[in-house]
């Protein structure tokens, strides 16, 4: 880290732990204008100045917020009640509110460049898209304390949704079905000149940079292999260096034209199954621009188990170039994606040992046991692609 950027981290640090503090001593509901801290601190007050402020005479009559969970943000859901006319007006009775409540949990999103990925997505980029994700009813971050909202539709409700694990074996359907929702957005933005304009998007060599500066990535994924070498095959154990190396110039890669909006947190755990037999995305955190690939080879190698990606990824890129090029999207060669597809598996890798090779000081991602069910899938992608030769070791 470069003197100037440690300089704004520590002021950023100080800043936020100081916000941090006076809250804790302040403890009050929120004004209707400000960010609620936490999902219990969500009042009618406030969701009427939220979510009714285009609809005269609508109000908010009661707001109880269910049990929490806790990771990047604490999220819980919201059992909603209004007068006459917000009934009247069909506004929902079940919300989903992400915040960021704690200070490990600003500085994680805020000094990764990740605070304003998704109240950008609900705000900016959700209301131009046909695709399977929730609706956004509000989001806002509050700058100096990085205090954050998001507050959606809970499709657990809403679309009878039911959020996917890794260990749930997946149809050729359900995949293809979340390629084509991928391919709708991508085809939608792609090289389009909306990504300038929404200055929060970085590209993934930006994000790789400001992350790598912050944690210090090639040690905790070290750590990581360590704590995942039983799922690991042998050849990539023996190739750290090259591994890091490789998933530098793959993130260099990605980052260059023609870009589209890019998820980019494309695992299968953050997808659903709605009711009605659709497959959705959720936790649009990340929000990157950059090659379609990066997308497409996260969710590929995560959503899969080995044989069935080894059976299928051919097939399946066929089925997504051709839903990408009649949406919009430019027109690629099987032979280029397929080596962009190569090249794209060395992110995920990383980002899952990471997860795992978390210190004890950062908050808990996911279970172990799901970490290495993405770890072992994505390191026999690795190694199957021979994703370090397509990026030239």
């Amino acid at each position: 880290m470069d003197a100037p950027t440690k300089a704004w981290a520590l002021n950023r640090v100080a800043q936020v732990a100081l916000a941090g503090v006076r809250e804790r001593v302040r403890v009050r509901a929120p004004s209707a204008e400000g960010v609620p801290r936490s999902p219990q601190d969500v009042s009618a007050e406030w969701l009427t100045a939220a979510l009714c402020a285009g609809a005269p005479g609508v109000r908010v009559l009661s707001v109880a917020a269910g049990p929490a969970s806790v990771g990047t943000t604490t999220r819980a859901g919201l059992a909603v009640t209004y007068n006459e006319a917000g009934a009247a007006a069909g506004l929902p009775t079940r919300l989903f509110v992400k915040c960021t409540t704690t200070v490990a949990q600003r500085l994680m999103l805020g000094l990764g460049g990740l605070i304003d990925g998704e109240p950008g997505f609900y705000t900016h980029v959700r209301p131009t898209l046909e695709i399977e994700a929730p609706i956004g009813c509000f989001a806002a971050v509050e700058p100096r304390s990085w205090r954050s909202i998001v507050v959606t539709e809970d499709v657990a409700s809403t679309r009878g949704a039911r959020f996917w694990r890794p260990s749930t074996a997946i149809t050729r359907g359900q995949i293809e079905d979340l390629l084509a929702n991928a391919a709708a957005w991508h085809g939608a933005l792609w090289d389009s000149s909306r990504l300038g304009e929404w200055r929060w998007l970085k590209t993934p060599a930006d994000q790789m940079r400001v992350i790598d500066s912050l944690i210090a990535l090639a040690n905790r994924t070290g750590v990581g292999a360590e704590r995942a070498r039983t799922v690991i095959p042998s050849v990539l154990r023996h190739r750290r260096a090259d591994l890091h190396e490789g998933m530098r110039r793959s993130m260099h890669i990605l980052s260059q034209g023609p870009r589209t909006y890019l998820h980019g947190d494309l695992h299968i755990a953050n997808t659903y199954s709605t009711q009605a037999g659709r497959m959705g995305i959720a936790d649009w955190q990340v929000g990157l621009q950059g090659s379609w690939a990066h997308d497409y080879a996260y969710l590929l190698a995560t959503a899969l188990e080995v044989e069935d990606r080894r059976r299928l990824e051919r097939d399946l890129l066929d089925f997504y170039l051709e839903r990408l090029a009649a949406v919009g999207g430019g027109a690629i060669s099987r032979d280029a994606a397929w080596v962009a597809y190569r090249q794209a598996t060395l992110y995920p890798y990383f980002a899952w040992l990471y997860t795992i090779g978390r210190s004890r000081l950062q908050p808990s991602f996911q279970p172990a046991d799901t970490s290495l069910t993405m770890i072992e899938r994505i390191a026999a992608a690795v190694d199957d692609l021979d994703s370090l030769g397509a990026v030239g070791l």
